[in-house]
């Protein structure tokens, strides 16, 4: 079964390889009789272990999909507000409702990184077999690309900077009414360095390296 982990958590892993392996799995009832001695578990750390755990093995739920739903709505209602108030129900959603959207974009990239990071980890220490995402994701990206993505992103984000700033020289520094637009270039300045930091990070983790069994520091080569 290829089991991983060295502590509580070995059983959680133990059932869902089990189960992710198609394996038959069935329950045999045990009578429980009083423990003698002091019990060295610990119910809230021992608990946390195992859904700690658990959640390693679904970073798609955990992390990809409500990631992936931020961004989208977040970067959509940025993009609506952009040209100005948004009025639905009788009610106008103006600057204020932005700010909050560029939020949840900002909030939304995060996790999906995070996703990616929170998978590729799995793979690499053994806990996944093949992830078609992954797989997939590592046969367009490289180092490269990501640093060429990210530096676009920051790059069209400082730009409408520049352009925001031009427009107030020009004006002789007088009132200016450019929130909207300066909302949206943070927005993007922001991707792209997330993006650029992400590059780097997911490289290191890509990298092939030979598989060296994981060793018990507690553990002694004395038999």
């Amino acid at each position: 079964m290829k089991l991983q982990t060295l502590g509580m958590e070995f059983a959680s892993e133990m059932v869902m390889r089990a189960i992710k392996g198609g394996l038959k799995v069935l329950e045999i009832p045990i009578d429980y009789y009083p423990r003698k001695g002091e019990s060295k578990l610990n119910s809230f750390r021992d608990a946390w272990r195992h859904l700690r755990f658990m959640l390693l093995y679904s970073p798609t739920y955990l992390f990809l999909m409500p990631g992936a739903l931020l961004f989208l709505l977040g970067l959509l209602c940025t993009f609506l507000l952009l040209p100005g108030p948004v009025k639905i129900g009788g009610h106008a959603y103006d600057v204020h409702v932005m700010t909050v959207t560029s939020l949840l974009t900002l909030l939304g990239y995060q996790i999906l990184h995070v996703g990616i990071y929170a998978k590729t980890y799995a793979l690499r220490c053994g806990f996944e077999e093949d992830d078609r995402f992954i797989s997939g994701l590592y046969q367009i990206f490289n180092l490269e690309r990501g640093l060429v993505v990210g530096g676009l992103l920051f790059l069209f984000g400082f730009a409408m900077d520049a352009r925001i700033a031009y427009q107030w020289v020009q004006s002789g520094f007088g009132p200016l009414d450019q929130i909207r637009p300066a909302i949206l270039a943070s927005v993007f300045m922001v991707l792209g360095v997330q993006t650029l930091f992400s590059a780097f990070f997911l490289s290191m983790l890509g990298i092939q390296t030979r598989h060296r069994p994981h060793k018990d520091p507690n553990s002694s080569d004395e038999r």
